[in-house]
């Protein structure tokens, strides 16, 4: 759209489509910024202004979500951390067909998106940038998007409401690596989680199989095996000095914009080793309760420079479709991205660089990724 800016900045808040409810419980478990008060009172408005449309899709869905069943139809996760290349992945997977996935969209007005699809569709169209602000990757609002978007909507048990309140770790801890979390919050977290899984179904098509997207997911195998015990894992790891720096930019480019505390650079540092550090050493302490036949493992570098080989690989060791009736259409979509150029990342500064290599050292012997030593 030869109208839109160059720069865009992100000037509304994720949690806009909350419920009431919801949003007054995150107020009363953090304390909001001065510096942030003004969009605070902003959330606030459109909380109460789209109550009625919420309540209202609640009442038109409810008795079609209880008819969808996961049981035979199991989701696929492509997990792995943030900036490690699991949109690349997510984005080639979507192109067979015989997947269904969350879109842009609904990601972003999910509470309302059965209600709204004819009017806010469209208009969300032109007012989304032609790109991602962390990486230039192509969005519009059909586009693959994360889940995650939406559960911190629905619920305060998701580890990305540490984006919105980044003083409040624990949100982090107890439900993206379930450490300190009762048995109840986990029941209640499945609960949600399921129901909104349901919702996409039910959205996008719901005889299709869900191909799912989430960073947040790669602590949470053991849970989501205990949902969906048939579920099919793609894990993608990269470089670790490459995710950090990438991260880092991810931080300053769109995390920032949507915090309601103020979060240090430093703070920022520290959230993304301990992150990294904490989400992969769970995901290797429990991807042993995967079965043999369901997860696969693979790294950027081999999806980036074989993409035909590595989704060839996937599909044999997953056994999760025809991979030559897929072939096509994942040529032409790598067509689409011959021209794509990576941002260019400041370098690490030598103090982070050893702090890496001392907590990450785990993820550089796993991988095989050579550590530099100053």
């Amino acid at each position: 759209m030869t109208n839109k800016p160059k720069e865009f900045e992100i000037k509304e808040h994720q949690l806009f489509i909350s419920s009431i409810k919801h949003w007054l419980r995150l107020k009363k478990e953090n304390k909001i910024a001065p510096s942030k008060k003004k969009m605070a009172r902003k959330i606030t408005l459109f909380v109460i202004l789209s109550a009625p449309f919420r309540w209202f899709q609640s009442i038109l869905i409810a008795a079609r979500l209880k008819r969808i069943s996961f049981e035979n139809n199991p989701p696929v996760f492509v997990i792995g951390h943030w900036r490690s290349g699991t949109t690349h992945l997510h984005y080639l997977l979507a192109q067979d067909k015989r997947f269904v996935y969350l879109d842009s969209f609904q990601a972003f007005f999910f509470r309302v998106a059965f209600v709204s699809k004819g009017i806010m569709r469209p208009l969300l169209g032109h007012l989304m940038p032609s790109t991602r602000l962390q990486d230039n990757v192509k969005i519009d609002a059909h586009s693959p998007q994360e889940e995650e978007h939406p559960l911190t909507n629905l619920t305060e048990k998701s580890g990305m409401q540490i984006f919105f309140f980044p003083k409040n770790r624990s949100y982090f801890d107890k439900y993206n690596v379930f450490e300190g979390t009762t048995e109840k919050e986990i029941k209640d977290w499945k609960k949600v989680y399921l129901k909104m899984l349901k919702q996409i179904s039910l959205f996008q098509g719901k005889k299709k199989q869900l191909l799912l997207k989430n960073p947040h997911n790669t602590g949470r195998v053991k849970i989501l095996l205990e949902l969906f015990p048939n579920a099919k894992f793609i894990f993608i790891h990269r470089n670790p000095y490459e995710v950090y720096s990438s991260t880092k930019y991810l931080y300053q480019k769109a995390v920032k914009t949507q915090f309601l505390q103020e979060f240090s650079e430093e703070a920022i540092e520290e959230r993304i080793i301990y992150c990294y550090e904490k989400s992969m050493q769970k995901y290797l302490e429990d991807k042993h309760l995967i079965p043999k036949d369901s997860l696969f493992e693979i790294s950027f570098s081999e999806l980036e420079t074989q993409p035909i080989n590595s989704l060839e690989k996937i599909y044999s060791n997953l056994n999760i479709s025809d991979f030559t009736k897929n072939i096509t259409h994942f040529k032409a979509y790598l067509n689409t991205v011959k021209s794509y150029k990576k941002n260019q990342l400041a370098d690490i500064p030598l103090e982070v660089k050893n702090q890496i290599n001392t907590r990450w050292k785990f993820a550089f012997d796993n991988w095989k990724y050579e550590r530099v030593e100053e």
